[in-house]
């Protein structure tokens, strides 16, 4: 996993390896909403440097909204349950 510290938020990455792709997947993201979406271009280029073909992330649905203008579009479906 990777850290990608800034001065008022951070993102966890990790590297996953399918069969046909291997893709960077933000696991955690938190902070400020603008700082957090200025490391785009520089996690995109970390992520090719590393043979990634793709991006993924798992989280509420108001990232969609803040990450529309950078071509994310949704893939999956998440569901919980409390019991």
């Amino acid at each position: 996993m990777q850290l990608w510290p800034a001065e008022n938020s951070c993102l966890v990455t990790e590297i996953l390896a399918y069969p046909r792709k291997k893709v960077l997947h933000i696991f955690l993201a938190g902070g400020d909403l603008e700082e957090i979406t200025g490391m785009h271009e520089d996690v995109i280029a970390w992520a090719r440097g590393q043979g990634c073909s793709g991006l993924t992330l798992a989280g509420r649905p108001g990232w969609k909204k803040a990450l529309e203008k950078f071509g994310w579009k949704p893939t999956l479906l998440t569901l919980g349950k409390d019991i």
